[in-house]
């Protein structure tokens, strides 16, 4: 039909309404249908060369349809007539210019006989509905009415400030619909001249909670912290000025805590987190729950809550933080009307609260309940919606739970089926693809291990080059997927796909922890990969790559071992002879690390800024390798440069994997000798791991020893079969004097077995046969090698019996007492002499350290783990903090001192590698807890044996001979001499 036939349609629809007076004249369907026809016929076909003909149709419509709408704004008496008003002043506005062909009943806010006031007026309460509506006409309506105002305004007026404020919140509120960068732009722009202006306390704490609002979203699309410092600095002074029964105090208390959380999420401060806890229960706490007030402001505080509980919970594993999410997303999702537009969020946030406490507890009806709200969230979502692809990705995990829980194969082929329709609908460059992407090849991996159909070599190969390519997400984000496709590939026998993916993800993990946060951030993002180096080295040896096994395992093992004896991965050097390069390179690997928005929606600003990034990395790396002597910069460290490490001695790489297990032999000077271990399996590894935990850490006293002295027979049988007679039969040279040495490098969770104390009752094991030592890589042994001897031994102990709050320890004046009989002049601090300040001083001029005291081990955050001394904990960070060049060993006569859990077990975190990084070239340390009277006996014993020389170069063999010696006595109780251990050259 033309656009003349439609226009008269249209014209004639207004003048029959204008006669007869009845309503369904205009408010039927059948007008928007025409009105929608008519307004696609205006439209020219090429809008950037417009003719004078075109331009006239479009007004002439624009006239027509601005009619329409005010007549069903007059004729919608019990309906929403603000919708329909909004949309006649989008419509007439372009053509207002002549007063004649503005209608009547809007002369007083288009046009040239327009009143700001009035516009002012009728734009607040556009403002006011579009809250609850996502009408785009409403704040299309307000930004043209407010502009015009802020123009007719006088510079001094006193309602200036206020529509100015207003205006910048419609440009924020359509940015949040729209996602146009220019909105958050003029947003900025105009908050930044409100709060200039002089204006009462109440009035100026809503300018300042609009700005800083603006500046948490810029921050959300650029990462710049600059952005995140202002949100932080203006809130505070929106709550400092507010009054206490401000009605919007509890906006502004919610606004500030989301920026303090994210804060938290890029520096890792456990105070930001806390603070943003603390704001948002004082913003519910001021928030209204009557019948009358505002439930939808109150339910975005809910929610607003309930995730920051929900991401402190990530953190500390408090179920209490977990179950307040829970709630608190509940009580937000009853205050929300059903059709509101962030009712599907809050039905996927819900559900994935949910989902994490299934996870952690194992109640069926939290799993039903997870499942049931995301299917209403994508239900909720209409087919466009950017947050869509998120909604269908989280239903396909909570099927994926399902069946491995009942088995129930419909669940599969749904959690397969809702992957595949997450990733059609995720735009290549989309920030959370390589999430969506994760979470398809988790379900094709489950489908392949419960019913052997795998996927074909073109979809695993598109699936690996797309994880590959998704630079718009996080490093994060792109080492877990690229690790669950390479363990896809690695199940399908697809070995050559497994190693480029496996890889690509071990290259990554130093990015993920961000250098501005803390040991335990960093520890904490690092541990989100267990098992990832040890698939990768799997992998290697599947194609008979031995050699990249070693080089992989080398350069994902250790990170923040490795951060601190390198300065993350070579940069002090290249800081020293480059600062410029050094300089950029942290720059963008710091972005990078920085984590997007917490919300799905694609920002232009987030895609675009990743891509330069990533582009920016990859292009000073290429000009870093460029210089002398950095062409190996953030590459896989070659295992010709690995292999001095292994002088006198061979080091032995452990692995086990979900498809295969192996060692490794790595000798000086010779080609590394890959031995099979087909009888050792990941599954039995993980078990028997739970078992040693619970017998060494998580027992009472007394059900721990009956426990021990069932387990430990069995685990060192287990281990000789499985691991060690293996690995032993193929070196060269064993159970000849002087036995040879062999130092243990295992991969995850075989970190925490006494592999050198292997062994069948009654008979010949590893203690027989070679002298053991360990190293968490073969970097850390080179460098306590490269480290000069000491020349003079300074002896320091630190011995408390006494400990405020724990159990007291006899055996620790035994200790030092044996000690000062060997050296009259060592140094010993004592009970209440032994505070962390006096320690920390002594340390500074000791050679040799002993600590017989309490010391604690954190599973979940090693980094929390320290020596428990009289006025309290001489954490891990601070020792390893120290730079002591002379120091030479440091003898741990401690509980679980080379323990630094499983979680991260790949990292080697405890405190026998913090005295390592502190200098000291060897350390004694313990797996598990110590018997007193045990401990003492094996110090006195050590240190009767020792050669008295500055030196410690026998420390390895005299604890081998102090270990026998301790099995002599003891033959039926492992669990009280396999503990000890020796790391160092």
């Amino acid at each position: 039909m033309s656009f003349d036939e439609l226009l008269r349609r249209v014209q004639q629809r207004l003048t029959a309404y204008q006669q007869a007076g009845t309503a369904t004249i205009v408010t039927g369907e059948s007008s928007l249908a025409e009105a929608a026809e008519l307004w696609r016929a205006a439209q020219p076909p090429d809008p950037g060369s417009i003719t004078p003909e075109e331009v006239r149709r479009l007004a002439t419509a624009r006239h027509a349809l601005g009619w329409l709408f005010l007549m069903r704004c007059g004729a919608s008496l019990a309906g929403p007539f603000q919708l329909e008003l909004a949309r006649a002043i989008v419509f007439l506005a372009p053509v207002a210019g002549d007063a004649a062909s503005v209608p009547e009943p809007v002369r007083a806010v288009l046009g040239p006989n327009s009143d700001f006031d009035q516009q002012s007026d009728l734009a607040n309460e556009f403002l006011r509905v579009a809250r609850t509506s996502d009408d785009p006409y409403l704040l299309e309506a307000v930004i043209l009415l407010l502009t015009e105002a802020v123009e007719a305004a006088p510079a001094v007026h006193p309602r200036r400030a206020g529509i100015l404020n207003d205006l910048g919140v419609a440009h924020t509120r359509r940015f949040e619909r729209l996602g146009r960068p220019a909105d958050l732009e003029r947003s900025i722009e105009v908050g930044e001249q409100v709060v200039a202006a002089p204006a009462a306390p109440s009035e100026r704490a809503k300018h300042l909670n609009n700005l800083g609002g603006a500046y948490q979203m810029r921050y959300a699309q650029s990462g710049m912290t600059a952005d995140l410092e202002r949100s932080i600095e203006v809130g505070e002074q929106a709550i400092a000025i507010g009054s206490a029964d401000d009605p919007l105090r509890a906006e502004r208390l919610c606004n500030l805590g989301i920026s303090y959380r994210e804060r938290f999420g890029r520096t890792g401060i456990a105070a930001d987190l806390d603070r943003a806890v603390e704001l948002g229960e004082q913003a519910l706490a001021t928030a209204p729950d009557q019948p009358g007030s505002d439930r939808v402001n109150r339910a975005v505080i809910l929610t607003g809550l309930g995730g920051t509980y929900h991401e402190r919970f990530e953190r500390t594993r408090a179920a209490a933080d977990l179950t307040r999410a829970v709630e608190l997303g509940e009580q937000a999702l009853a205050a929300t009307p059903p059709r509101h537009p962030h009712r599907a969020v809050m039905l996927s946030k819900l559900s994935g609260a949910y989902d994490r406490r299934f996870e952690r507890n194992g109640v069926e009806a939290d799993l039903e309940r997870a499942i049931q709200l995301a299917e209403q969230a994508v239900a909720a979502a209409a087919a466009g919606d950017p947050h869509r692809p998120g909604m269908l990705a989280n239903l396909a995990v909570g099927y994926l739970r399902r069946v491995r829980r009942t088995g129930v194969g419909v669940d599969l082929a749904r959690a397969v089926e809702l992957g595949e329709q997450a990733l059609a609908a995720t735009p290549q460059d989309h920030p959370n693809r390589a999430g969506i992407l994760s979470g398809l090849a988790a379900a094709y991996r489950e489908r392949f291990e419960r019913t052997g159909q795998g996927v074909g070599p073109d979809t695993l190969r598109t699936l690996a080059a797309q994880t590959a390519s998704a630079t718009a997400s996080t490093p994060q984000m792109r080492v877990h997927a690229a690790g669950i496709v390479g363990v896809l590939a690695h199940a399908l026998n697809a070995n050559a796909i497994a190693v480029q993916s496996l890889d690509a993800a071990v290259a990554m993990m130093p990015l993920i922890a961000p250098r501005e946060g803390t040991w335990e951030d960093q520890e904490y993002t690092l541990g989100e990969h267990p098992g990832l180096v040890g698939e990768a080295v799997a992998a290697h040896c599947a194609v008979g790559d031995y050699a990249g096994a070693v080089e992989i395992a080398e350069l994902g093992r250790g990170v923040l071992l490795a951060a601190q004896i390198d300065s993350r991965t070579d940069l002090t050097d290249l800081a020293e002879a480059h600062p410029e390069l050094a300089g950029r390179f942290r720059q963008v690997r710091d972005r990078l690390a920085a984590p997007t928005s917490r919300d799905d929606i694609p920002a232009i600003g987030v895609i675009e800024d990743r891509k330069r990034l990533w582009g920016e990395h990859d292009e000073v790396l290429t000009q870093i390798r460029q210089r002398p002597d950095f062409a190996r910069f953030l590459l896989p460290p070659r295992l010709a440069d690995l292999q001095p490490a292994a002088a006198e001695g061979v080091v032995v790489l452990v692995n086990a994997s979900l498809h295969r297990s192996d060692a490794i032999i790595v000798a000086n000077d010779a080609s590394p000798v890959h031995v099979p271990l087909p009888d050792l399996t990941l599954e039995d590894t993980l078990s028997r791991t739970r078992d040693l935990l619970a017998a060494t850490h998580g027992a009472s006293p007394l059900v721990g020893a009956l426990r021990r002295r069932r387990l430990f027979a069995d685990l060192l049988a287990w281990l000789w079969t499985s691991l060690v007679e293996p690995v032993l039969h193929a070196l060269p040279v064993v159970d000849e004097e002087p036995l040879p040495r062999v130092w243990w490098l295992p991969t995850g969770v075989l970190g925490l077995f006494p592999l050198h104390a292997a062994g069948l009752p009654g008979q010949a094991g590893a203690l027989d046969r070679v002298v053991s030592s360990y190293t968490p890589t073969l970097r850390a042994l080179a460098y306590a090698r490269a480290r000069p001897a000491t020349t003079t031994r300074h002896q320091l102990t630190v011995a408390l019996t006494r400990t405020p709050g724990l159990p007291d320890l006899p055996g620790s004046v035994t200790e030092a007492i044996a000690l000062r009989s060997h050296h009259n002049d060592a140094r010993a601090l004592v009970d209440e002499d032994a505070t962390t300040a006096h320690v920390l001083a002594a340390l500074s001029e000791a050679t040799w350290a002993h600590f017989a005291c309490h010391a604690s081990a954190d599973p979940v955050a090693p980094s929390r783990g320290g020596l428990h001394l009289h006025n309290g904990t001489l954490p891990l960070p601070d020792i390893s903090r120290l730079q002591l060049p002379n120091a030479e060993l440091a003898y741990l006569s401690a509980c679980s001192t080379a323990h630094g859990g499983a979680r991260h077990a790949d990292e080697s975190l405890h405190l026998a590698s913090a005295f390592h990084l502190a200098g000291y070239r060897h350390a004694i340390a313990s797996l598990w807890p110590l018997d007193d009277d045990i401990a003492a006996s094996a110090a006195a014993a050590f240190y009767r044996h020792l050669p008295g020389t500055a030196t410690a170069g026998d420390a390895a063999t005299v604890l081998h001979s102090v270990i026998r010696n301790l099995r002599a006595e003891h033959p039926d109780r492992p669990d009280l001499w396999a503990a000890l251990i020796h790391s160092g050259p």
